[in-house]
């Protein structure tokens, strides 16, 4: 399969998802779609054919995520419920994404249930006494995106709680001792720690947020590709020395473990099902186009999660890698630079759609903003997990790990909070990205014409 049909496919499965939400019916058919579709693949069907399978499995797919049951009426609700999500402070209270009876709610906790609450991590179960009750119609939308149907309003919450999986408790352990391991970091800083490293930016204040946001560096925050790449290259040397078919578990299972560590956010999704297949790609000896890789992968996704076309973190992820996928080299033959500045030119291209339908915007600055930041924010996502883990282990290192993470640390958000102040908005921002479309093309011409000049 070549890169432009997969992306068509690809697209296609996506506006299908997109589709589904209004075709309610459809929901009933998801399971034959998906036996039509794997079909289609294995016996290499047309494209014509594709394209009707791969409509019709996000059609079906779309209408049984947005078909499901909700809650319709209010009601106490009692019993063992599953933390999905580590819990968030706002305000006086706790919010958190609880499983409970095979429906996720959105609880909310003040006083000391919200203390216990707080002191709970992804997969624990606690037992807890709650009035359920349907979703407020102003959120209920966004809500339903993270497969939520419905609020629960906590009023007690037991101090037992049951351990998760031994995958999951070792990822929570893990989360634990790397704050602990930076603990003499300033407190002002340690939540940028954790969202360079895991991508947990819960603590952040609103603050950090938005001029991470106007300098266009929050995709630092967010857990993605660059992660899995650093946790890849940091345990590269360990792989090369097993056999291929050790090498590829062992990759498949630290894949699995960063998934899990990082609480299996969108992009990290993406970007682990990327490094898996073309790891087992590598492991076949079949070497597979990144551009096939990744809308491969966004397919699978999308048939495991319909919900995923509506992520704003998805789109943005499958947006910037295609922008990389598609754009970076020949960015960097035009500008005459492989570095940072024609990768982050062609990442931005790539989410500039989504971005300017969300946030209304995309900010000019990042292009001066990630030449400098990526390469120390690549520092902290490398070696910020084994240094923490370290400075946990041995107390007396704590200090030295601390001042070790906090300068480049400092670095980013320093970065952000200028380029922020100098961050251009409305009208002058279009003009200054018409400037660096008028010097692309400026490069394109001068290029074109050397080459005319090389074929004469």
């Amino acid at each position: 399969m070549g890169s432009s049909s997969a992306s068509v496919l690809l697209a296609c499965m996506w506006a299908g998802t997109w589709w589904g939400e209004s075709w309610v019916g459809a929901a009933r058919l998801r399971a034959g779609s998906l036996v039509l579709l794997a079909v289609a693949l294995v016996l290499r069907a047309t494209m014509r054919v594709l394209v009707v399978a791969v409509v019709f499995a996000g059609v079906a797919g779309g209408s049984a995520a947005w078909h499901g049951a909700v809650v319709s009426q209010t009601a106490p609700c009692a019993g063992l419920v599953t933390v999905m999500t580590d819990p968030v402070p706002v305000g006086p209270g706790v919010r958190v994404v609880v499983e409970h009876g095979g429906r996720r709610y959105t609880a909310t906790a003040f006083g000391a249930p919200a203390w216990i609450l707080m002191r709970r991590a992804a997969r624990e179960k606690v037992r807890v006494d709650a009035v359920c009750s349907p979703l407020e119609t102003v959120y209920a939308r966004r809500e339903r995106v993270r497969h939520v149907v419905g609020r629960m309003s906590v009023m007690s919450v037991s101090e037992k709680f049951v351990e998760p999986p031994v995958l999951v408790r070792s990822a929570n352990r893990v989360r634990k001792s790397m704050t602990d391991g930076v603990s003499r970091m300033d407190a002002s800083l340690r939540p940028l720690f954790t969202g360079l490293v895991v991508g947990d930016d819960r603590l952040q204040p609103r603050e950090m947020v938005e001029r991470f946001r106007a300098s266009g560096l929050s995709h630092l925050c967010a857990a993605s590709g660059q992660n899995v790449a650093y946790l890849l290259a940091l345990a590269g040397p360990l792989l090369r020395r097993r056999s291929p078919r050790t090498r590829l578990l062992l990759t498949l299972a630290v894949i699995a473990w960063f998934v899990v560590l990082t609480r299996a956010e969108p992009s990290v999704l993406r970007a682990g099902f990327m490094a898996a297949l073309v790891a087992a790609n590598a492991a076949r000896r079949h070497p597979m186009n990144a551009r096939v890789v990744l809308a491969v992968s966004a397919m699978c996704l999308l048939a495991v999660d319909p919900m995923l076309a509506h992520s704003v973190g998805f789109a943005l992820s499958v947006g910037a890698t295609a922008g990389l996928a598609w754009l970076s080299a020949p960015l960097g033959t035009l500008l005459g630079d492989r570095g940072t500045l024609a990768t982050t030119l062609a990442a931005q291209i790539g989410t500039m759609p989504v971005s300017l339908v969300v946030f209304g915007s995309v900010p000019v600055v990042s292009l001066v903003a990630n030449p400098l930041a990526l390469p120390v924010a690549g520092v902290v996502m490398t070696l910020g997990l084994p240094l923490s883990l370290l400075g946990a282990a041995v107390p007396a290192l704590v200090p030295v790990v601390s001042a070790a993470m906090s300068l480049p640390v400092m670095w980013v958000d320093t970065v952000a909070r200028v380029c922020s102040r100098l961050s251009l908005t409305g009208t002058w921002n279009l003009a200054a990205w018409a400037l660096v479309a008028l010097w692309v093309a400026n490069r394109w011409r001068q290029h074109a014409a050397r080459r005319t000049r090389v074929a004469g």
